[in-house]
This record gives structure tokens, sequence and C-alpha cells, in this order.
């Protein structure tokens, strides 16, 4: 993944271009030889088509890096379209984009802010600290002393949405379920639009900061004088990231206290705010030595409706106690109606996929150390899922940003080792036992 940057149009649609003409070549090919299959050798064959074409689809998206980089980030925690092998070395990427020159810097902060770093701040170190898809971070000081973390975009970064969009759906057209990634990509587009526009991630933050008053979350303070549409200035947040606190070996109490202060967060952002912080990166959380928790990089955010929370749960209920008819309504009232719910396709697919679904809510907690394959038996499902009947048309939009979100912190907490507690935030027991 250590290509050569692609620069220009030219060259990166070179790059889209490849990569379509490769999962096109690969689909015809396997329409020729699907007469020849058996069914259990045609699935087979296209399963492993389905794998091939969702590694050219990353090779072609990490190559190309910033927004096409964020994409594929997206995508992948969206929908798993990859092996845990091949994500990993999808979340080393967003370490290796190559950093902006001090000349560079110096011009966006004085295009941005009217003057140059040494004017506006007491420090500014102008080797950056930390690096993403988007833009990369420096540290600062204030002539008081108070240390911030001031965020600068990538030049070009907003002009490259629409046409790495395009490439993306123009290597997506032939893939298994392209209705769903390609909706997928409205959704994304519009949050990415949201993203690059750092006035908006300072009105997200000074809203969760305003409003999440849970004992060991911190959000960071903005400092809008040193802000605008491509800078942005935080209070500078110390901690360890994901990697480096597993590192240091905390004890199981530890991880657990730390997995359910992030469950925590985000049942109390999206039941009692409606609102959620839906970029569940472990990059966006620092854990600090007192055991608090700082939650970073509020520009993709996603606000929840009445309806949808007030659907979500008669979701999960209908789930964990296998009630078919509630669930057929459930998925229409939420948007997604499965046509004819018989009794036979509720057994054969949506009980085992419920049963997955419910796993973590049966008992008072769940321990994803002792079933680290959660997330994984998951995957298997899904695909199971929707190689044997039709994915609908339409997701809810809401719908994917939750499911994104719990599926994101699922999966670090697998990496965790952790004993959560879920079930009580779902779960009236005193109204079950009724």
């Amino acid at each position: 993944m250590n290509q050569k940057l692609p620069q220009g149009k030219l060259a990166r649609a070179k790059v889209a271009g490849v990569a379509a003409i490769k999962v096109g070549a690969g689909e015809l090919q396997h329409k020729v030889k699907r007469a020849f299959l058996s069914p259990a050798s045609e699935r087979h064959t296209k399963q492993k088509l389905d794998e091939k074409n969702a590694l050219i689809l990353f090779n072609a998206m990490t190559q190309l890096r910033g927004t096409a980089l964020k994409i594929a980030q997206m995508i992948g925690m969206e929908l798993d379209l990859l092996p845990a092998s091949y994500q990993r070395e999808l979340q080393k990427s967003f370490h290796q984009v190559p950093p902006l020159n001090k000349v560079l810097i110096r011009k966006v902060m004085i295009e941005q802010l009217g003057q140059a770093p040494e004017k506006l701040f007491a420090d500014f170190e102008p080797a950056a600290f930390a690096a993403a898809s988007l833009g990369q971070v420096h540290q600062a000081k204030l002539s008081d002393g108070t240390k911030l973390a001031v965020k600068v975009q990538y030049p070009g970064i907003g002009a490259a949405i629409d046409s790495d969009l395009a490439m993306v759906r123009s290597i997506v057209g032939n893939m298994k379920d392209a209705k769903i990634i390609l909706q997928s990509l409205d959704e994304i587009e519009a949050r990415l639009k949201e993203e690059v526009d750092y006035a908006i991630e300072c009105k997200n933050t000074n809203w969760f900061r305003d409003h999440v008053k849970l004992e060991d979350i911190n959000i960071p303070r903005i400092y809008e004088e040193f802000s605008a549409q491509r800078v942005l200035s935080t209070q500078y947040m110390p901690g360890q990231h994901l990697d480096e606190w597993l590192a240091s070996n905390p004890s199981k109490e530890q991880r657990n206290q730390a997995a359910q202060k992030l469950y925590d967060f985000f049942v109390h952002s999206a039941r009692d705010l409606q609102c959620l912080h839906a970029d569940p990166n472990p990059g966006n959380y620092l854990f600090a030595s007192d055991g608090s928790i700082n939650v970073l990089d509020f520009g993709c955010v996603r606000h929840l409706s009445d309806h949808f929370m007030h659907v979500f749960p008669q979701l999960l209920l209908a789930y964990l106690y296998g009630d078919r008819h509630a669930l057929a309504q459930a998925y229409s009232d939420i948007g997604m109606p499965f046509e004819n719910l018989t009794p036979e396709m509720h057994a054969q697919l949506f009980r085992p996929f419920g049963a997955w679904v419910t796993e973590p809510f049966v008992h008072d907690s769940y321990d994803f150390g002792a079933n680290s394959d959660y997330t994984k038996r998951g995957q298997e499902l899904m695909m199971m899922f929707s190689q044997t009947l039709d994915s609908p048309d339409y997701v809810a939009e809401e719908f994917i940003f939750f499911n994104r979100t719990t599926y994101g912190l699922c999966k670090i907490f697998e990496r965790m080792g952790a004993t959560v507690r879920l079930r009580h935030h779902w779960v009236d027991e005193k109204e079950h036992q009724k």
C-alpha cells in the first residue's frame, strides 16, 4: 500500500478505470462459467469473486488516498467487505498519508485565519503529531501555556469529493449488493461534505460538549478564534490510542470499565440525545491515565428521529423473543419491508440471524473476549442472508449509521477482550414480566 500518490484528475481516473475493468472482467468470466457449475460450486466461486472484487476496490481507494481513502474506510466499516487482515492494512494506511510541508501549512493558516501560525500562537509545532485521511494535526500553545491541537485540512479535499465518489461508483456498479453500496455512498457523500467543513465539526463538538454529561467521557473545548472552514483548533486531549493502551496491559477490570463507558456513551447519545457520534474509528478514542476517555472528531454526526428510536427497540425485542409478526411489522415501520416473511423464511434466515444479533443481550453482560469471533460470525450470517434473500432496494439511512456505529464498537470490544453490559439499556425486565 505504498504506491505513489496519483496527482491530477487523469492519473486518479486511470487508477479507478483499471479497477472498474478488473471488476467487470471478473463478473463477465463468472457469468460464462456459471452454467457449467453445480449450485454449491457456483456459490463458492461467487464468494471468492466477491472477495476479489472487494480487494480490487480497496486497493484502488488506498492508492488514491484523500477522500477516496475516507470513503474506503466508511464502506469497510459499514459493509465489512474485507477479510480482517486486509482491514488491518487499510487502517494502517490512514497513518501513512504524506504530510503537508511547512509552506503549505503556512499558506492554509494565512488563507483561513489571516495570519501565519507564528503570529497566532506562542508556539506552533510544524511537524504533525497525528494524520488522518482528510487532514493532519499539529500541537500549539497559547501565551498562557494552554496546549491546543490544530487540525489543518489537506488542500483540494473538498473539490475531490465529487470526482472520487464518481470513481467509486464506477467500480462498485458490478459488485455484489451494488444497490446497497450505492445507497450507502449517497449517505456517505452527504456526511463527507459535512466533514470537510470544519465549521460544522466545530458546531457538532460544541453541541456534544454542552449535552454529554457522563462521568469519564470528555469532549474537547473548541477555540473558535483559531478555527475556520479548513482549520480546527481544540483543547489538546492527552491519552493513548487503543493499540498503545492495550500494549500497556490494562487489567481485565480496566478493559471492562473502558468498554462500558464507550457503550454507555453510545446509548446515551442515541437514546437520550438522539444524535450519534457516528465514526467509531478506534483512533477517535483516547484512553487517559485516570480512566476517563477523551472522544475526538465530531465531523461525522447523525441525528436520529423520534420514530427510529421508537421502532428500533421493538425490532431488537422481536428478534430477542422470536416474534415473527412483530419482526415483520418493525421492519416495515422502519421503512424496510420484507415481503411475505413466511414461517419457513423466518426459521431458515431470520431466526439464526436474530440469534446472532441478540446474543449479547440474552444475559446481563456479554464477554467479547470469550466470543472474539462475534463480528466474524455476523459477517458470515449477513453473507448467507444476502445470497439467499434478495436485499431490500432501500435501507433506512438512520439504520445504516446506527448499525455501523454498533458494529464498530463491537469490533473494538473484541480487541479489548471486554465484558460489557448491554441488555439493561434496551430490555425493561419489569415490562417483559407483565
